[in-house]
Formats: structure tokens, sequence, C-alpha cells
């Protein structure tokens, strides 16, 4: 995702955006529980895959706690996309191998079943339409799935709204052209 926050402050700044202000956030405790038990769940063994999901319960406790701004609705369908495919596989994101083979990717763990967030994309995944199998060749290459694609557009927003040249894709749609500043 540094690619992503990174093209997105460009973007930005050439827009003639700049950082006057960093916006409020609520719920902040919950964001912050929630990458601990993201980096617990690489020490973990086999219940990495329930610190996994519990951790998502609390990104989208963040994320319905700032739900007023559009960027933070955009990035909670991403996660809850995410979280969905996670939860159905048991703490696990499933990720195809053909696409994984194009980036660089611990290909030994995940063809082991070893990957602590990961499981091989098979007929027996659960919601394999929501899996990682979308490859994105630009910048850092990676193996992104469609709820990743809402994170992206959400951090994009999130960062326009930061460098106060704010984005709503309703107002775009409207024919206008910025988002309100609140």
């Amino acid at each position: 995702m540094l690619d992503v926050v990174v093209v997105s402050f460009v973007i930005a700044f050439l827009r003639g955006g700049r950082i006057r202000e960093m916006p409020q956030f609520r719920s902040l405790w919950a964001l912050g529980i929630s990458i601990l038990l993201q980096i617990g769940s690489a020490f973990v063994g086999e219940y990495a895959g329930v610190l996994v999901s519990i951790s998502y319960v609390f990104t989208l406790l963040f994320f319905y706690g700032n739900r007023e701004h559009e960027d933070m609705r955009i990035f909670m369908i991403g996660w809850l996309l995410n979280a969905l495919v996670i939860w159905a596989n048991y703490g696990r994101m499933p990720v195809d191998l053909e696409q994984a083979t194009k980036v660089p990717f611990p290909l030994e763990t995940l063809i082991a079943g070893t990957d602590f967030k990961h499981v091989l994309l098979n007929e027996e995944t659960n919601l394999p339409f929501l899996a990682d199998f979308i490859y994105k060749p630009f910048y850092f290459k990676r193996v992104i799935s469609i709820g990743d694609l809402f994170v992206i557009l959400g951090t994009f927003l999130l960062v326009q709204r930061i460098m106060n040249k704010p984005l709503s894709l309703i107002r775009l749609r409207e024919g206008k052209h910025y988002a309100p500043k609140h």
C-alpha cells in the first residue's frame, strides 16, 4: 500500500494540495488493537487466523466510527469484502497461485499451507471471487482482491482530504468538482 499512499500524495500535491491539519479520527483505539493483533498473528502459529479475524472486527469498528467521511465508507466496503473472504476461509486470505508466481511472494509457505495469513485458492475455497486473484503489475507488483480495490480508492480519497483537496465520487457524478470541506 505504500505505493498507493505515495502516488496519492503526489497527485494531491500536483492538484495544489497542502497538509493544513490532520483529520480527527474517532475510535483510534480500535485501529491500534487491530494493528497489534495483526502483528501478533505472525507469532502464534495455528491460531494466527483467529487473531487476524478478530483484528478485522476492530478495524471495521474504526471505519464505522469514522463513517461520516466518504473515503472511510469506501475503505469500510473494501475491508468488509476482505474480512468476509478471510472469515469464510478460517482466517486466511486465498491467493491464486498462477498470479502469485508473477510477484515476489513466499510461494513455498503458500504451497505448503504454512503461510499464517494466506492459503491457496482452489476448488474448496469459500467466496473465491473475493480472493486475491487480480495481478497489479505497476509500482510494487502484487496480487490483490476486489476488496483491495476499494481500499486503494479509499486511500486515494483519504489522502486528497488530508491534503485539503477532497474529492467526492458522489459530487463528481453530480457534475461538481470537490467535496465540501468539514
